[in-house]
């Protein structure tokens, strides 16, 4: 590395230390245009501009910078006698928060063959994956087979559910009976005696249910397409 990019290497560490990466405000420190600043740090060598000898020894004047500062191959020395490199700077800054996967692969179960009045007559062995929206470490998928429940849930569609969702009365839950049946229908009100729900197809109407009756009670995520199944 010769002296001009030594230069050019302590100016970015002046300009990200002292400036915090504002480069008007280093030109303007320095009596010069930010464009020109620019210039001189740029990667691109054929539109670079050299930090020649009496550049630099013009910014170090203009810094309160010790003669020779901007020379220093090893880092150049701040005011405070601390050395400085743009690496040094990047390192002590602090680690932002780590993003999570937005999205969480849920497997398929099975195949859910739908009956009148919206049941589930039997549950066959499926195979795949969706990725849905979820932060439920018990979140499962489902297919679909069947009318009964378009137009909101088509055939062959998958459904996925939160068993560990609070129920959401006017939103879709997955129930289960304790003599087999399963089902998804919307929530109306649920409490320590009785589940009431209502159809998704609009050719059946409410039905009440005994808590005792009930085997499980899961929140519905949503319904996603097929197209969207992974294998």
């Amino acid at each position: 590395m010769d002296i001009h990019d030594i230069r050019r290497h302590n100016l970015q560490t002046i300009l990200t230390v002292r400036f915090s990466g504002y480069r008007a405000g280093l030109a303007a420190a320095i009596d010069r245009q930010a464009s020109y600043i620019s210039r001189c740090l740029t990667q691109i060598e054929k539109n670079r501009k050299r930090i020649g000898e009496e550049f630099a020894r013009h910014i170090e004047s203009k810094l309160d910078l010790p003669a020779g500062s901007l020379d220093a191959p090893d880092g150049i020395k701040l005011p405070d006698g601390e050395s400085a490199t743009e690496q040094d700077h990047a390192i002590s800054l602090e680690k932002g928060p780590e993003f999570s996967r937005p999205f969480k692969r849920t497997p398929i179960l099975g195949t859910a063959q739908l009956g009148p009045e919206g049941y589930w007559e039997a549950l066959e062995l499926a195979d795949g994956w969706v990725d849905v929206p979820s932060s439920d470490p018990g979140a499962y998928s489902l297919r679909v087979k069947g009318d009964s429940m378009a137009p909101a849930i088509r055939s062959g569609w998958v459904v996925w559910c939160e068993p560990n969702q609070r129920l959401v009365p006017g939103e879709y839950v997955m129930v289960r009976r304790v003599n087999g049946e399963c089902m998804v229908k919307e929530l109306l009100y649920a409490n320590e005696e009785e589940v009431s729900l209502m159809a998704v197809n609009d050719g059946y109407g409410r039905l009440t249910i005994d808590r005792d009756e009930i085997e499980q009670i899961h929140y519905v995520g949503g319904i996603i397409p097929p197209s969207k199944i992974n294998y």
